[in-house]
Order: structure tokens, then C-alpha cells, then sequence
């Protein structure tokens, strides 16, 4: 995890991210990024380097500027849409007022922009910053190139098409080695080689530098783009409802997406074949012991450098499923020698207790002194749906609807990585639906996991233990027993909380509400 600097309040407050999506750009010439956090009733606006948008949640609660995974506003929900370019673009206070979601008369947000469409009878509502992050910015490298002109030309050194279904790309060297994987250039591919998708990205750029020519951007630029034709798509949100009208906070994903090729071949400097040699081989011994905290650089005077080998932390993924699969083959240009011989060592690591790092998420120069890092935020996957979770949902709804006095709300997690179990079958990785009830002042929270290969793992009720941080610190220390734990609740930590486990069975919502009111 990385520390949002910088952070102007108390470190045990916890806040959550209420609304961002203007840009500014710094006496560096840099580009930020305003968020708006809440505290109590009044929001307090941060400028962040634009290169932590992927960081970035709306209704995600955060204390000492690390975002609590398990505590966020709204529910979870999917919705098949016709066409996402079909709607239209109106004001963030005229879409938030519907839904009672305050923008405390500041101008830094009730301008910005909102994408409005409809599906099935009900209208849903997504900032254009949101989409943008959603689709766009899955990495720092993308989110540095938003607003540059031409910015994605400038990580491609090379495209030709082989045949009708066959691509070569040629990745440019600014891009790091380590995350130049199929993945990344998957979807890469999706973003260079759809000319509907390139034109959105670069109308970010385009809109933007339009609005600092004809308007007063003492308050920033919003953050507006060409919402493209994806047609036929499923979305995953966690968003708010009010009757027939949405505003949508997070999409979680999005399928049913396509590529123009069946086949992509692709080179990038890292990429070298190996030639053998019997000299010896070096061998570098590490004594590290704890971990390293992560805290974004918020001297503005210090840039990060040149680094090929950034280390890459992983995010909360928004995942894209593609229509259809599409092979990948790392082409390498160049030789590099690999030693075989006996070892030696070189020297030895350092190592200690945990230790606080200061990294950098803007763009990298020559002479720069911050080390950077990179993030990943996607996964490429099947489908966005069938994890085995539909019967809670519908649950869920049955149960807020039968009791109205409730005030329910749905998240859902990613589980802990580390081991088999925090993956499905099909290399998703495996996600924990998390209900929070207030029931008359009492918070609980029903802990579903995703079980689609028919593993068995009962419903757990737990009460809220104080705070939205003491509440996040427990829930995740259940979920990574549970990982540990071969995908079985962890008994020597349940015997030490008060809980329920609720046995599933082939029941309708109704009978399942039942069982689980009297533990509420």
C-alpha cells in the first residue's frame, strides 16, 4: 500500500474520498489532480500528483492517507448496457443533488462533468473522472500520459500489422520492464489499436487544453472526455439508488470489450534472449526482515528518476473481459549473457524492522532523486460475473427491502494474494462480498466468499468492533486466515471474536433472510 501525501489531517482520522476530477497544473509544470475528502460536514480539497489517479476511489474511507479496502460508501450491483456512448454529459451538482450527495458549494466540483445514460428504465450517473480512471489509467505510466499531446504515441515506437489478425507492436523504452507483461500489452493493444478508443483517450487532453484557452481555471480544468461506443457491455459498479436513478461511486468492471486482432507479437528493450556462458554466477544475499511503507514524495522541487526496474505494487483491480481471447508472443531483439558457472557472493543485503520509503508517481527525468514506483490496477479476465455470488446479492435486496429501518450497503473485496486459494479456478482472483448493516445503532457485517468451484464455506456474521479502521484491520485479518487457512474461517481467531456462521442451503432469499435478521 502507498501513503496519499500530502495529508493535512489528524493520523487516526478517518475520511473518505468524497469527489475529484479537476486538474491543475503546478508552477513545475506539473499536472494534479483535486480530491475532495470529507471530514465530518465539510470537504477539504489535496492536490495529488496526477500519477496517483489510479490510487483513487470514490466513497473509499481512508486513515493516515491509506485507503480501508473494506470500508466504502454504496453497494454492488451490474448493469448490461446497449450503448455507454449513448447519453449525455451534465453538471456534478445537478447529478448529486438527486441523490441528497453534497458538494458543499465549492467550484472545484459542482462543475465538473457527469456522464448520464439509461438502461432498462433506470438512469445511471458516473463522473467523466471516473470513467477515465476506469478505462484509461490503469497504470501511472497512462495517467502521466493523459494530458499530454499525443500521449499514447509516445509509449508506441512501432506498429504493423502482419496479416489481417496479427500485430507487432513496439513498446517504447520509457516503459518499465516490470510491467511488461501479456497483460499490459493486451491492453495496450485495446487502447492503440481501436481508433474509437484512442480518440477518447486523446479528447481528454484535446478538452482540456481547450478549457484552459477560453475559461477561468482559478478553480481547475474539469477532467472531460469522448465517452466511446462500447456496445453490448456489462458493467460491475458500486454506486448509490435512489428509486429509478443511480450515481455510480467505483466501476469495478466492464465486459464483452473487443480487440481488432486475434494475435499480437510484441518487443520492448527488456526482452532479451539468453546465451549461456560457464563463467560464475553472483549471487547477492538479503537479511530483510519487515516491511517498507511507501509514502508519496510531496516535495514538489524533487523529481523521480530514470528507472527501468520499478517496483510495481498491486492495486485493487478493475477488470475487463474481452469478447474474444487473443494470444500473445514476447518477441526479444537483442542477447544477454546469463552465467551458469559456480556462485559467489557479491555481498550482503540490508535488512531491519519496517522501514518508510519515499517514491514518486510523476514522470521520471534524467537527475532525478525520487525512486519511482508503478501500479496495477486490471485484470483481464473471462467474464466480470459468475462468481456464485447472484443468490447473496438477491438476498441482500430481499432483506433491505423486507426491512426497511436498515441501512444496508455491499462491497466487495479481493481476497489477500499469497496462496491457491486466493485465486479461482479460471485465475480470477477470488473476491468476499462484504454487507454492512446498521440495525438501530448496531453495525454488523455478513462476509460471503466467492465460491463458484464449490468450495464450502459458510456465511459469517461479526459485529462492527468500534470503527471504520478497527472494523477494516479485523475483516482483513479474517480474509488472510482465510487464505492461510486453505480457504477454511481460521477457528483459533474465531474463538477469540464473537461471531455466527450461517450454513448455506438450497433455500429461497426469504427462508435465507430469516436465518440471518435474528443474528443482526
Amino acid at each position: 500500500m502507498v501513503k496519499i501525501r500530502p495529508w493535512p489531517f489528524n493520523q487516526q482520522q478517518v475520511v473518505s474520498l468524497h469527489w475529484f476530477g479537476n486538474v491543475k497544473q503546478g508552477k513545475d509544470q506539473q499536472w494534479y489532480l483535486q480530491a475532495a475528502f470529507k471530514e465530518s460536514k465539510k470537504c477539504q480539497i489535496l492536490e495529488l500528483p496526477i500519477g496517483a489517479f489510479p490510487l483513487l476511489r470514490l466513497g473509499q474511507f481512508y486513515r493516515d492517507g491509506l485507503p480501508l479496502s473494506t470500508q466504502k460508501a454504496g453497494s454492488y450491483n451490474q448493469v448490461m448496457i446497449e450503448d455507454l456512448g449513448k447519453g449525455k454529459t451534465i453538471k456534478a451538482i445537478d447529478a448529486c443533488k438527486k441523490f441528497g450527495y453534497f458538494l458543499y458549494k465549492m467550484p472545484e466540483l459542482i462543475h465538473q462533468h457527469v456522464w448520464s445514460f439509461s438502461s432498462n428504465g433506470i438512469t445511471y450517473y458516473v463522473s467523466h473522472a471516473e470513467l477515465i480512471r476506469a478505462l484509461y489509467v490503469k497504470y501511472k505510466l497512462l495517467a502521466n500520459a493523459l494530458l499530454r499531446p499525443n500521449g499514447l504515441d509516445f509509449l508506441i515506437n512501432n506498429v504493423h500489422y502482419l496479416n489481417s489478425q496479427t500485430v507487432f507492436i513496439e513498446l517504447a523504452h520509457e516503459i518499465p520492464s516490470t510491467i511488461v507483461t501479456n497483460e499490459f500489452v493486451h491492453y495496450m493493444a485495446w487502447l492503440y489499436l481501436n481508433d474509437e478508443i484512442k480518440k477518447s483517450f486523446c479528447s481528454v487532453q484535446t478538452n482540456a487544453y481547450s478549457y484552459a484557452a477560453n475559461q477561468n481555471v482559478s478553480y481547475g480544468i474539469p477532467l472531460e472526455m469522448a465517452v466511446p461506443s462500447i456496445q453490448n457491455t456489462r458493467i460491475a459498479y458500486r454506486g448509490i439508488q435512489q428509486q429509478n436513478e443511480v450515481l455510480i461511486l467505483e466501476l469495478l468492471g466492464i465486459d464483452n470489450i473487443t480487440l481488432p486482432v486475434f494475435q499480437i507479437q510484441y518487443s520492448h528493450k527488456s526482452i532479451k534472449r539468453n546465451v549461456y556462458t560457464n563463467a560464475p554466477k553472483k549471487t547477492r544475499i538479503s537479511q530483510k526482515n519487515g516491511d517498507t511503507e511507501y509514502v508519496l514524495n510531496e516535495k514538489n522541487g524533487k523529481r523521480s528518476k530514470e528507472d527501468t526496474h520499478q517496483l510495481v505494487i498491486e492495486q485493487e483491480p478493475t477488470q475487463f473481459a474481452f469478447r474474444h481471447s487473443v494470444v500473445i508472443k514476447r518477441i526479444s531483439k537483442q542477447a544477454q549473457k546469463v552465467n551458469k558457472g559456480n556462485a559467489y557472493i557479491s555481498n550482503k543485503g540490508r535488512g531491519g524492522a519496517t522501514q518508510q520509503q519515499i517514491v514518486g508517481v510523476d514522470e521520471s527525468i534524467f537527475g532525478g532523486t525520487v525512486a519511482p514506483i508503478e501500479f496495477r490496477t486490471l485484470e483481464i479476465a473471462d467474464s466480470i460475473a459468475n462468481y456464485g455470488l447472484e443468490q447473496f446479492f438477491e438476498m441482500i435486496q430481499r432483506l433491505s427491502k423486507s426491512y426497511p429501518h436498515l441501512s444496508v450497503s455491499v462491497n466487495v473485496v479481493f481476497l489477500p494474494l499469497g496462496r491457491k486459494f486466493s485465486r479461482l479456478p479460471d485465475g480470477r482472483r477470488r473476491v468476499c462480498a462484504v454487507a454492512r448493516i446498521m440495525n438501530k445503532g448496531k453495525v454488523s457485517y455478513i462476509l460471503e466468499v466467492a465460491v463458484p468451484d464449490n468450495r464450502s464455506i459458510s456465511t459469517l456474521i461479526i459485529p462492527s468492533v468500534g470503527d471504520f479502521y478497527k472494523d477494516e484491520l479485523h475483516i482483513q485479518k479474517l480474509l488472510r486466515n482465510l487464505v492461510y487457512n486453505s480457504g477454511s474461517w481460521s477457528n483459533a481467531f474465531l474463538q477469540t471474536i464473537q461471531h455466527a456462521k450461517v450454513r448455506h442451503s438450497q433455500e429461497t432469499a426469504r427462508k435465507w433472510v430469516e436465518r440471518l435478521i435474528k443474528h443482526l
